[in-house]
């Protein structure tokens, strides 16, 4: 007979709760880490939709309980629960050598003063789009409720660890074999231009003033994204994008845009040489 799954204790690990709402970011917990899902609060309305998550929690002894919109609400501190709150157990805290190690490509990125939840939320599951590892948080900053849902997922497939020495975290990335990548309006080199190398760390500032002065000291590389002019700047998180989508390309897409180039046409024979 399989093991009998207990039911999860709030004492098991010392871990403190966190809030999870919205539907995707409560669904990647329960693909990710069923086992650290405490209680469930869904509205009504939703009961269906997440009719197979409620159905596999019930059956592992975790029923979850229907409440109105204004208590979920205020259980949420969000308008935007999209019907949904898990309470899970926060993750084990990683350090930083737990993300530097191995010798594949690897990204990661480093928040200094990204404050905006949704920012963090948005870049996040950017990251988790184009495959960065991992994503470093200034001031012991914990990811908050409105991020994870933001980020639609990325927020368990992103590692987290948290800094108060920028100076010390990123000198160790780099001792890792990591580059220091920022991006400046002023820099020389094309971010679509530059070849970007195996092991990168893209340093990602505040929104109204951008990477601190001793971060941007520290930077090996720096990059612009190119455009019209008509604006100041992007906005971060659509910055980190452009970065983060470009090196996906250099890393991941290249030979297979080659051979879908060279490839013939579907149902169509190769052309052979004009005469």
């Amino acid at each position: 007979m399989p093991p009998t799954r207990r039911p999860p204790n709030d004492k098991d690990n010392g871990l403190p709760e966190v809030k999870v709402c919205g539907v995707h970011a409560c669904r990647a917990v329960f693909r990710a880490r069923p086992d650290d899902i405490l209680r469930v609060y869904v509205r009504d309305t939703s009961v269906t939709a997440l009719g197979d998550v409620l159905s596999a929690l019930a059956k592992q002894r975790r029923p979850y309980k229907v409440i109105p919109n204004d208590e979920l609400e205020r259980l949420t501190d969000s308008t935007h629960h999209e019907g949904v709150c898990f309470v899970v157990r926060a993750k084990p805290p990683l350090s930083l050598d737990d993300i530097l190690q191995g010798h594949e490509p690897q990204c990661v990125l480093a928040l200094t003063d990204v404050a905006n939840p949704h920012n963090v939320g948005a870049i996040l599951r950017t990251a988790a789009h184009f495959g960065a590892q991992a994503a470093i948080l200034g001031g012991g900053a914990r990811v908050s409720a409105a991020a994870l849902r933001t980020a639609q997922g990325g927020g368990e497939a992103v590692k987290v660890v948290s800094t108060n020495d920028w100076a010390a975290a990123l000198a160790s990335c780099r001792a890792a074999g990591y580059t220091l990548c920022a991006t400046s309006s002023h820099a020389r080199n094309n971010v679509f231009e530059t070849r970007f190398p195996k092991k990168i760390v893209v340093l990602v500032g505040s929104e109204a003033h951008g990477l601190p002065d001793e971060v941007s000291a520290l930077a090996d590389l720096r990059v612009t994204v190119p455009g019209t002019g008509q604006v100041e700047s992007l906005n971060v998180a659509a910055a980190t994008a452009v970065v983060l989508g470009e090196w996906w390309r250099q890393r991941h897409q290249s030979d297979k845009a080659t051979t879908a180039v060279n490839a013939p046409a579907a149902g169509k024979p190769p052309r052979g040489p004009r005469r």
